[in-house]
């Protein structure tokens, strides 16, 4: 008898285990409403500003295309902005906390895996981490997001002569991937771009831009720059390099300079949105 009444106890207690183990936890629908930039008007006549919808776009008006948000390394959802309500996610999330990162962006050839966001080709990033701890009186987010990108500028000064045929940019390291939940760049590698410049041939202050990520959101870092011209025979006929360009998150990096003629350069760190770096070659 004592051997039946201890296998009912242990069949009990297993039952309870299973009841309690898969019993579901409770959630919370929580609306984030995401914006990059606010749009205010101040009418002449009046102090008061006049609320007007927000945006999501780049500072040149652009809009921005992607809209992640991750739990973690986890991701809760992707909008583009075909979709009428871009920029406003519902979410069920469990009670209890979470470490949330929303990215939105107008980069190309997106593609996540295991906590990394990559482009083929990086525009402008905008971010925000926010650990929220849901309940079931947790309110609606409002959230502006911030630019995560830097900006890397070079002006050639002097004239393109007959003569050149390819521009060649080379940036090492440059940053394209980011780690969504530090919302810091990661995997910088030698980045290479040649393109046609005889479309260029006679002008000056000829201007080229490339964004970059950086591998941490407070700190600068440095890289090399170089900028190689060829001619129609595939050699190289003008070359210089910028050793140790300072580069930032949310930072314009400026570089300028002859390229044909004596060569004089300089950088600049510029922001506008932080301040700009100039410099050099």
């Amino acid at each position: 008898m004592k051997q039946y009444l201890c296998i009912a106890a242990a069949c009990c207690l297993i039952l309870a285990s299973c009841k309690s183990k898969d019993e579901p936890q409770p959630t919370k629908q929580v609306t984030f409403k995401v914006t990059a930039f606010e749009q205010s008007t101040e009418p002449m006549n009046s102090p008061r500003k006049a609320p007007q919808a927000t945006i999501l776009d780049d500072e040149g008006g652009v809009a921005l295309t992607d809209l992640y948000v991750f739990d973690g390394t986890t991701q809760l959802a992707h909008q583009t902005n075909d979709d009428p309500s871009f920029g406003t996610v519902t979410l069920d999330l469990a009670h209890g906390n979470h470490s949330l990162s929303f990215v939105c962006t107008r980069s190309t050839g997106l593609s996540y895996s295991e906590g990394v966001l990559s482009a083929t080709s990086l525009r402008s990033t905008f971010g925000k981490t926010l650990a929220l701890n849901v309940s079931a009186s947790t309110p609606a987010q409002d959230l502006t997001l911030e630019r995560l990108t830097g900006l890397v500028g070079v002006t050639i000064k002097d004239e393109f002569p007959a003569t050149a045929n390819e521009i060649e940019f080379i940036i090492n390291p440059r940053y394209t991937s980011l780690d969504v939940a530090t919302l810091c760049g990661v995997s910088g590698s030698e980045f290479r771009q040649k393109v046609s410049c005889t479309s260029k041939i006679g002008q000056t202050n000829v201007a080229y831009s490339f964004n970059i990520l950086a591998p941490t959101r407070d700190e600068e870092f440095t890289a090399d720059v170089t900028i190689n011209i060829y001619n129609s025979s595939s050699y190289v006929i003008y070359s210089v390099t910028v050793d140790d360009v300072r580069m930032a998150s949310n930072t314009k990096t400026l570089i300028s300079g002859n390229l044909f003629t004596s060569p004089s350069a300089s950088v600049t760190v510029n922001t506008t949105w932080n301040t700009s770096i100039v410099g050099t070659w």
